[in-house]
This record gives C-alpha cells, structure tokens and sequence, in this order.
C-alpha cells in the first residue's frame, strides 16, 4: 500500500491490525522451523508488535523495519527499552539493548541491515501488500536473507470479493507460486479466527482462515 495510507493510521490510532497479546500461530509453530536460540529474526513491516517481544523471550535478537515512526517510539516505549538512534542514507535506525528497528521503506533494506539473521516472522507484512506488489516484496526479502534461512508467514484466506484489503486475501496457490523458484515452501498449519476489523463484519464475514507456512531460502 502507499506510504501515507500506513502514516494516517498510525496517526490516527487506526490500528485494528495491532494484536494486543502474542500471536498465538506464532507460539505455536516458531519452534518447528529450529532457528537456534542466539539468532537473529527478521520482522518487516512490524509496526510495534508484541511478537517481537515474544522472539526475544526465546533468546532471539529481532530485527524489524516500519514507515512509521509513531509505531517505532510506541515500541520502545511500552517495552520500557531504552534505544539509541542514527540517520542513515535512506533509513534511519533505533538500536535497543535487544531490539533494533529502521524506520523506513522496506525495499530500502540491504544484507549488511540484516546479518547474523536466521529467520524471518511475517504476519502482517504479506497480506498488507496488493497483488502487484507481492512479488516484488517476495523478490526483495529472499535477495536479502541469508541462504537457508526460515520464514514462517501466516496469511489470510477469504472472500476477496465481499470486502477489500488491507488485510487481503492470499490464497497457498499464491504462496507457492511466490516462493517455489527460491525457496522450499509447505503448509504446516491454518486456524479459522474471529479476530478482524470491523469491514469484515460490516460485510458480513465473521470469520476467515489463518494459514500457517514453513519456507525456507534455497537460493
């Protein structure tokens, strides 16, 4: 989606999306992908979520990048996690004893932003993207994390048609077509949830899939 369409929630406080408690897929299912306590997670797109949190509670240190500056404060302000922050060209970065977030454009991140990393947490990232821009999202993430990393990615699946996205609807065909050159990708997983904005009420959904996928980086 476009910069200031993500801007004007954060700053309006329109935050439906932001889960006031660990996703419970990624409790469950984080520790089947082995990524070794130490290292490093990647979470794009993370806003200010508590799943980072979550990740650093299992030892590992996290890695996110976010437009708004808002989500990033809010952050570490609820974390009480104190940081430090440098302007780069294109991005600028917070750094916390366990936590470091840039703040910026996700397609501006480069390896050397990310080393040491060994997986990836996306759950809110994919499925906030059109169509056109899923690919390009897909391209620059596996061009950037290290051969063999692991990524687990929750989407959702419903009627595109009765309401519009964000969050869209991303069916598995999708997912395998997305990944299938570059990486190994399976289905491990999927939960019916009643947790959504209030469109899909509105438009009469009460409650769509949650799918739940182990990929890993062959090239």
């Amino acid at each position: 989606m476009e910069r200031d369409f993500w801007l004007e929630k954060w700053a309006n406080n329109e935050i439906g999306f932001h889960l006031m408690k660990s996703n419970p897929l990624l409790v469950r299912y984080w520790s089947k992908l082995g990524v070794t306590q130490g290292s490093g997670v990647f979470v794009p797109l993370c806003g200010k979520s508590l799943d980072m949190h979550y990740l650093e509670s299992l030892g590992h240190p996290v890695v996110g990048v976010e437009f708004s500056e808002t989500a990033v404060l809010a952050y570490f302000a609820e974390a009480g996690e104190s940081f430090q922050q440098t302007e780069g060209f294109y991005l600028s970065c917070y750094k916390g004893a366990h936590t470091t977030l840039y703040r910026g454009d996700f397609f501006d991140m480069q390896v050397p932003d990310i080393l040491g990393i060994r997986g990836v947490f996306d759950r809110g990232a994919l499925i906030a993207l059109p169509p056109a821009v899923r690919p390009l999202y897909v391209d620059h993430l596996l061009r950037i994390i290290p051969e063999h990393a692991h990524i687990l990615l929750i989407t959702l699946e419903y009627d595109q048609s009765r309401v519009a996205g964000p969050p869209f609807s991303v069916l598995e065909s999708e997912v395998e077509l997305l990944f299938r050159d570059r990486a190994r990708c399976s289905c491990i997983g999927g939960v019916d949830t009643v947790e959504l904005p209030p469109k899909f009420g509105a438009a009469g959904i009460e409650s769509v899939r949650e799918t739940v996928y182990h990929i890993v980086k062959e090239q």
